[in-house]
């Protein structure tokens, strides 16, 4: 009685193969996440699961209104998915919850209620990008990390809802 089939070398080979390619794509192409929290609906759900395209900006630069995912210097475990509202050296405020950027006033189809928010101008600093979630009737000092670094971006979510 044989317990292994006769080519049993190949399947191995095979299932190894098999193992790196997930590998790779995972570490250099995809990878999925989790969405927690309410900051980013109705967009993406609280539960949700997305994908990262880790691939998109070696080939173009991140464009605004990208969902992107991203983790911080002081806490590179933790993910966090927003989207991308300004570039580096513009002015960004926020009067009675409408986004004004550079002083012009813009128009975010992804927003369903606006809330409230009076924000103070600010210049994004130079190296970052400002994110912000759709979920807008939320506390403005619940959105944390509104400026990061091009280096934090693990990619462009894909394949939410």
């Amino acid at each position: 009685m044989r317990i292994f089939p006769e080519n049993w070398r190949i399947a191995v080979i095979r299932t190894t193969a098999f193992v790196l390619v997930i590998i790779l794509i995972r570490t250099f192409a995809l990878q999925w996440f989790r969405a927690f929290g309410m900051s980013m609906e109705p967009t993406i759900e609280d539960g949700s699961i997305v994908l990262a395209n880790k691939l998109v900006y070696r080939f173009r630069p991140v464009q605004r209104g990208d969902i992107v995912i991203f983790r911080t210097s002081n806490k590179p475990y933790v993910y966090f998915i927003k989207r991308v509202i300004a570039f580096p050296g513009e002015k960004v405020e926020f009067r009675n919850g409408k986004l004004f950027i550079n002083d012009k006033e813009i128009i975010e189809p992804y927003i369903k209620e606006r809330g409230d928010w009076n924000v103070e101008p600010f210049i994004v600093k130079e190296g970052h990008f400002f994110v912000c979630g759709d979920n807008r009737l939320t506390f403005w000092e619940g959105h944390l990390h509104p400026q990061i670094s091009m280096k934090n971006i693990i990619g462009k979510a894909i394949g939410y809802k």
